[in-house]
């Protein structure tokens, strides 16, 4: 984990414009560096609920039973730790939201003539005052966007547990 620590000390904006800068534009890799960039706290999450799973006496009774690896470790584990997981990923595509809308924003994220939400509140900043619409809307679809994903994912949760 020390490696992901040290990754996580960057700042996440700092981390993708020097990225994007000596990896070129693109939309793959535009999503590379998200991957990278989200990556340690992903990892931190899982890793976290894991110990937290593994440290269960059910886990225990299984291992004394004889159950197969597979049924111990993915099998058990793995369903526990879909909400954990599940509910953490709400957020995580918040801030990979965030990153691209930045990324766009700077100018080293999707090229300048895609339709992207980012891209149009940059290009239309400067006639704010003659059309505010024109900045106001792309930039309430992005919130809409993050705010209905994260609903969607309680509700899901939610679901689960009734």
């Amino acid at each position: 984990m020390r490696p992901l620590d040290l990754l996580l000390a960057v700042p996440s904006l700092l981390l993708l414009i020097v990225l994007a800068t000596v990896a070129g534009p693109g939309i793959a890799v535009l999503i590379a560096i998200v991957a990278v960039i989200t990556f340690p706290d992903v990892a931190r999450v899982a890793r976290a609920a894991a110990l937290e799973i593994g440290a269960r006496s059910a886990l225990e009774a299984m291992r004394l039973q004889g159950e197969s690896w597979w049924r111990t470790s993915v099998v058990y584990t793995g369903r526990s730790m879909a909400r954990p997981l599940a509910a953490d990923m709400g957020v995580r595509f918040t801030s990979s939201l965030y990153l691209v809308a930045s990324a766009s924003f700077l100018g080293v994220g999707v090229p300048p003539d895609a339709a992207d939400w980012a891209v149009m509140v940059d290009r239309n900043r400067t006639g704010l005052f003659l059309q505010p619409w024109a900045v106001v809307v792309p930039a309430l679809l992005v919130i809409a966007l993050s705010v209905g994903l994260n609903l969607l994912f309680d509700r899901a949760l939610r679901k689960g547990t009734t």
